[in-house]
């Protein structure tokens, strides 16, 4: 599954990340619990040059421990890492404590220089990571549009958190070529893909093979049988459901989108695709 989606407003975005990372601080980068791996853009590995809150966000979809093992595996080199439901109460707390901690050496500066504390962090990430919605948390009310879909930021935006902080959200950037098939799928499932763009059977066949290859049972206690990674797979699911065309055949297309909007909404369970430890 090779995926060529990089509208303009991102080619665009990738730009304005560049320059603005001369007047950032720091960078809170924004994962997806689900696929950390498939979240990271190449684009932004290349450029960030100043320290990195990683924000394991959703994390309320991955059994704990997963969460705190990419905690443990991201956590060094200078960098710091905290696992996150971004709508959770303590999440501005801890944000702001790990922001401060990356940049301790720049508020250093600033307190020898007589200056008051001030710093300016940038918000990164694949579209529907949740870096709109963290960003509404740190600042306690509404500031920025949200959505869960792809492609809600189409703009560079400044915040205010508070007088000692602004945060810059961007717009979810993809990279112009995903050449790996499991990175594809992983962020075409978990939505950071726009699903127009995909064959929803093509995905929701490619999910059931990864979900049997963790776990065969659930999606047997989800449908009430076993699924094979297959069209005919998607056919059972459709009759389980009751998904009908015209002349009473199954709606298999029907029941592929009722399957990723299961995972994506975590009615399957607390499922992570990919982990710290795996190559």
């Amino acid at each position: 599954m090779e995926i060529n989606w990089f509208p303009g407003h991102m080619a665009k975005s990738s730009r304005e990340i560049e320059a603005n990372l001369s007047v950032s601080d720091c960078v809170i980068y924004v994962l997806d619990c689900r696929a950390v791996r498939s979240c990271f853009n190449p684009t932004f590995d290349r450029i960030i040059n100043v320290p990195v809150v990683y924000v394991l966000n959703k994390a309320d979809t991955v059994p704990q421990e997963v969460a705190a093992a990419w905690v443990r595996a991201l956590g060094v080199n200078g960098n710091t890492a905290l696992a996150t439901d971004g709508t959770d109460s303590s999440t501005r707390k801890r944000l702001l404590g790990a922001v401060r901690s990356v940049c301790s050496p720049t508020l250093e500066k600033q307190r020898k220089r007589g200056l008051n504390e001030h710093l300016r962090a940038m918000v990164v990430g694949v579209p529907n990571t949740g870096k709109s919605t963290l960003i509404n948390s740190l600042c306690g009310k509404a500031r920025l549009d949200t959505g869960n879909k792809a492609g809600v930021t189409r703009s560079v935006k400044w915040a205010r958190v508070d007088s000692t902080l602004d945060v810059l959200d961007t717009p979810g950037t993809l990279y112009p070529k995903i050449s790996d098939r499991k990175t594809g799928e992983n962020l075409a499932v978990i939505g950071s893909i726009r699903d127009e763009v995909l064959s929803a059977p093509e995905l929701a066949v490619a999910l059931i093979d990864r979900l049997n290859a963790i776990d065969p049972h659930i999606l047997a206690n989800r449908f009430g049988r076993a699924l094979t990674a297959t069209y005919d797979g998607l056919e059972a699911a459709a009759v389980a459901r009751g998904y009908k065309m015209r002349g009473g055949l199954p709606d298999a297309d029907r029941a592929a989108a009722a399957l990723i909007d299961d995972f994506r909404k975590g009615r399957l369970g607390k499922i992570a695709l990919e982990y710290a430890d795996a190559e």
